[in-house]
């Protein structure tokens, strides 16, 4: 049996480091499979670290492989590692690091690898191990835990060691629950769960985390600050934040602007359109037009008159691939009738969507936006999902069979709502002019 108390003071002694409570409970506990459910900034990177260089040294021969979603997020952890080891003179001369073709670090006969789990974790077949430490784990596919790594530790009777941000109710989600199953009935010594919420790390600005509590939505702050396991997780909208927002009170609303989002139709999509009343409260949809089998002509036509008819002072389209071009023929079509509408263009990437759709989210959230119940709306907010791919990645798509386009839609034009400052008042003033009354 490992000594983990004394792995603590090992490296306190090398490297002058002190656990924050939690971090020692979790080094403390001396399982096959412990697994914890840590919320950001919690120092899980550190503790990894740490866990890994004493292990290597108090057990000398042993074989550890550190596995993540991505060569970057193990990279991160070995790097703490070769941070610490180079810092010592006691330790400097122990370890040998080569980082090609993947990270391998020999500390005395011990040795410590850093591998990605990207698709079917073809780069960690073939190996086995003593311990594996998988970080971001509930990132990381089922097929990956069962088919490659529970066989890595197999010859051995090796250890598992997972660390994550909660996601879905998955490979990772079952171990976190056998853990605590075993803990309520007294059956130790196999697995063992712990939850750490961001807060349990006393260096961690109570202010900063509070300031996240009203800057990203109830559920994100609950899964990746609280570290909570959610029946929803997999939903982006929270069935209860959509109907909340269909029962916010409207009536009597002066809106002081109009803005509105364009997602253009691609194949069998819909080309969609939202406008959004913006007032002191918040914003409310106030008129959605939704359409396809159109030409791109016939589009433009169709989403002037909309901007037109609905006083639109701001537009955002999409800007990615086929509507770069459609941005430039929409503005040319309101300059010639004589429209007077802003309009931007916002392009697509995997974190740029995020972005747009996490902002959707917390206005939702927090009970700044209104929508009409209407089905279509309804049903697409309801069916937006969080998808892990297969390298690991979050994807941010409608379910598989749904369409997502009124959405992005509405999701562009509460980003062009954020020009008018968060209570509605902003820089700009009625019909595109700004505070000092020149047009722009």
């Amino acid at each position: 049996m490992i000594d983990n108390q004394k792995r603590i003071e090992l490296a306190k002694a090398l490297w002058g480091w002190i656990p924050h409570p939690s971090q020692r409970k979790w080094l403390l506990a001396d399982v096959k499979t412990k697994v914890a459910a840590c919320g950001r900034r919690w120092g899980k990177t550190e503790a990894a670290a740490i866990d890994v260089a004493t292990f290597a040294i108090a057990c000398p021969g042993s074989v550890q492989m550190i596995v993540s979603p991505t060569s970057d997020q193990s990279r991160l952890i070995f790097d703490g590692i070769e941070r610490m080891m180079m810092s010592s003179g006691i330790t400097r001369a122990l370890a040998k690091i080569t980082r090609t073709p993947y990270p391998r670090m020999s500390i005395g006969r011990s040795l410590v690898m850093a591998r990605t789990a990207d698709e079917d974790g073809r780069n960690l077949r073939g190996h086995s191990a003593d311990r594996v430490i998988v970080d971001e784990a509930a990132y990381v596919r089922d097929c990956v835990i069962q088919e490659v790594i529970s066989p890595m530790l197999a010859d051995n009777n090796g250890r598992l060691v997972m660390v994550s941000t909660p996601f879905g109710k998955n490979h990772f989600y079952r171990t976190f629950v056998r853990g605590n199953r075993e803990l309520k009935t007294g059956n130790s010594g196999d697995c063992a769960s712990f939850t750490f919420p961001s807060w349990t790390n006393p260096h961690i600005s109570a202010e900063y985390v509070e300031r996240q509590r009203g800057e990203i939505s109830t559920r994100q702050f609950a899964v990746e600050y609280e570290a909570q396991f959610l029946d929803d997780v997999g939903s982006v909208f929270p069935w209860e934040d959509i109907n909340a927002a269909l029962e916010r009170p409207s009536a009597g609303i002066e809106y002081e602007y109009v803005v509105a989002g364009i997602d253009w139709a691609r194949y069998s999509d819909f080309t969609a359109i939202v406008a959004l009343g913006v007032s002191e409260s918040g914003v409310k949809v106030i008129a959605m037009d939704r359409f396809n089998g159109m030409g791109w002509s016939a589009q433009i036509e169709r989403v002037v008159g909309f901007l037109k008819a609905n006083a639109v002072s701001q537009a955002l389209t999409d800007q990615t691939s086929i509507g770069d071009p459609l941005l430039e023929q929409l503005r040319t079509k309101l300059w010639d009738t004589g429209a007077d509408v802003l309009v931007d263009g916002y392009g697509f990437t995997s974190q740029s969507k995020r972005d747009l759709v996490e902002h959707l989210a917390m206005k939702l959230s927090h009970i700044q936006l209104s929508i009409p119940r209407d089905e279509t709306l309804m049903r697409e907010l309801q069916y937006y999902e969080y998808e892990l791919t297969q390298y690991g990645n979050v994807r941010m798509n409608a379910r598989s069979g749904s369409h997502d386009d009124l959405v992005v839609a509405l999701a562009l034009a509460c980003w062009q709502a954020k020009s008018f400052g968060a209570s509605g008042g902003g820089f700009y003033g009625k019909n595109g002019r700004t505070a000092a009354g020149a047009v722009w």
